[in-house]
């Protein structure tokens, strides 16, 4: 997947490059949209497959989040009457949209399951219908509807390694796709375009694996009766945000119709600098699983899932765009606010707990404060006065500090805070620190007079993590960290109130996992044991931002 990311921007890269940058733009008759087109696109996906519990309303989990990077290709064709622009579109993506979560958790007395849910490849067959905006109809507006597919795989593996067999299922869904976007003509042949599609799949077939229940509390895991596997089901819907270019086929190239560019105003050539602050309201979300020993994370003993976490926040944000076309961009920010903790537990036994616990869960309130940075460096291969297009390689940092007060025992009344801890008692506390490498491309793009969108897509192709867990309640330091990989979006609708001055409101979705991470469990060195860590971070931006140039 990192291989596919980086092909993949490189090729968006590329296609930019065959419309020459030295041309600039001249006078241009209205675009013709007709006719047949190809091309390739990059983003993001977040997969929320849902796993149905036979057995009765669970305590927690069933929802599988599935977040990451995707690219590939589309290709179509389009009438045109008028203003009017219909047609057919069909794309395809490799993906890698992974995650786990807690499933089948419908009572304390069950050994419940890890569930994880795996989407390598997913499309659409859909028609189009759009309208080009006046002014120079090179501004297309669209909707989409019709068909979905995906491959995918869930499986279900009963935690704390007691040796009961899990159960998957693997293979194509078929489903129904809703989407919209806006595509930008640079030339009589290139656009740009940014989409947002949403996927549904309804309820295909699913075995609840067979595990242990237990009639009576007891000494051991031998206090656990069988329990048979039921009929279940898993659903999910998806939703995926992409960035393209489009190449048209048949139409006369640039210099033969003379259409040597987008618009009728010449190309940028000085320097530009816009600043800004933002306003951020978060939403966030933290996991981390805990494997047995020698087994990895598939097999959990405990996860602590910090949810709930809503940030308000603000930002600084500048851009420059130097007369040698090199482009400078970053952003830094902080946030805090409240947020919740589940702890589970899975096969807790003497001589901590005075009976065996197959599954223990406990709820806290708590806060959380967020700090963050991005630096990126890249190069305009496309800019006029209405149209950037620039690939970036950057560096970003992500600073959590979690807290969790007070603890109430939500699944066995058998296990830890049975008798609930005062919420002004604190209980854990979570340090982490994510750094990452990025590699992007920014688009910046008029819609409309004094309407621009403008986003940028990145996949992590390196991520760093530290952490620090600590369980006050026991005096337990736990240091752990991991390499992973992740993706971050970014969208932005403003309109500009002068020439200089201009108002936004737009989005932001940032996701992080590991692939390979540990925790040295109390801090001694001596118990490492295996780790998967992931967190998400989305958010609604409302800005304004003063630019200032130099020259044309």
């Amino acid at each position: 997947m990192r291989r596919l990311g980086l092909a993949t921007f490189f090729t968006l890269i590329l296609a930019a490059t065959f419309s020459p940058h030295a041309a600039r733009a001249q006078e241009a008759p209205p675009f013709d949209w007709r006719g047949f087109y190809a091309g390739a696109h990059a983003g993001a996906g977040l997969g929320l497959v849902d796993i149905a519990d036979p057995f009765g309303p669970s305590i927690f989990g069933d929802t599988v989040r599935t977040p990451g990077p995707l690219a590939g290709a589309q290709a179509g064709y389009n009438w045109q009457y008028g203003a009017a622009v219909f047609g057919l579109e069909a794309d395809a993506s490799l993906a890698d949209l992974y995650g786990t979560n807690t499933c089948l958790a419908y009572s304390g007395f069950y050994l419940s399951s890890n569930c994880r849910a795996h989407i390598d490849a997913l499309g659409t067959l859909t028609g189009r219908l759009g309208f080009a905006l006046p002014d120079d109809s090179r501004t297309l507006i669209y909707g989409k509807a019709g068909l979905a597919w995906e491959h995918i795989k869930t499986l279900a593996e009963v935690n704390a390694g007691l040796g009961y067999p899990g159960t998957s299922i693997d293979g194509f869904r078929w489903g129904w796709a809703l989407g919209a976007g806006a595509e930008r003509a640079l030339t009589s042949r290139w656009s740009l375009k940014a989409e947002y599609d949403y996927l549904s799949f309804s309820g295909a077939g699913f075995a609840a694996p067979a595990s242990g229940f237990q009639i009576m509390p007891g000494g051991s895991s031998s206090s656990l009766t069988a329990a048979a596997g039921a009929a279940s089901s898993v659903s999910q819907d998806v939703h995926r945000l992409t960035f393209g270019v489009n190449y048209r086929l048949g139409q006369p190239d640039d210099v033969a119709d003379g259409n040597r560019a987008y618009g009728s105003a010449p190309a940028a050539s000085g320097l530009e600098l816009e600043l800004g602050a933002r306003y951020v309201h978060g939403w966030g979300r933290f996991h981390k699983d805990l494997g047995i020993r020698n087994l990895g994370v598939d097999v959990l003993r405990s996860r602590l899932t910090y949810h709930g976490m809503r940030t308000d926040g603000q930002e600084l944000f500048g851009r420059l765009d130097t007369p040698f076309d090199v482009m400078v961009k970053g952003i830094i920010g902080a946030g805090k606010g409240a947020s919740n903790l589940n702890d589970e537990d899975w096969g807790l036994g003497p001589p901590k707990h005075m009976f065996f616990i197959p599954y223990s869960n406990t709820r806290s309130d708590g806060d959380n404060r967020i700090r963050y940075g991005i630096i990126d460096v890249g190069y305009d291969w496309w800019r006029d006065r209405s149209v950037k297009l620039a690939p970036f390689v950057g560096y970003g940092f992500f600073k959590q500090d979690m807290k969790a007060l007070g603890c109430l025992q939500i699944a066995n009344p058998n296990s830890d805070c049975a008798r609930a801890v005062p919420t002004h008692i604190l209980t854990i506390t979570e340090n982490d620190t994510w750094r990452v490498l990025r590699l992007g491309a920014a688009v910046d793009l008029a819609l409309a007079p004094r309407l621009k969108l403008k986003g940028d897509v990145a996949y992590l192709a390196h991520v760093s993590f530290k952490d620090v867990d600590n369980h006050h309640l026991r005096s337990l330091i736990s240091p752990g960290g991991g390499t992973g990989t992740g993706v971050q979006l970014e969208a932005v609708l403003s309109y500009a109130v002068t020439d200089a001055l201009s108002l936004g409101i737009g989005g932001r979705y940032w996701s992080m996992w590991t692939t390979n991470g540990y925790t040295d469990f109390g801090g001694t060195g001596t118990d490492i044991i295996p780790m998967r860590y992931a967190a998400e971070q989305a958010a609604i931006l409302v800005q304004g931002s003063y630019t200032f140039s130099t020259g044309h």
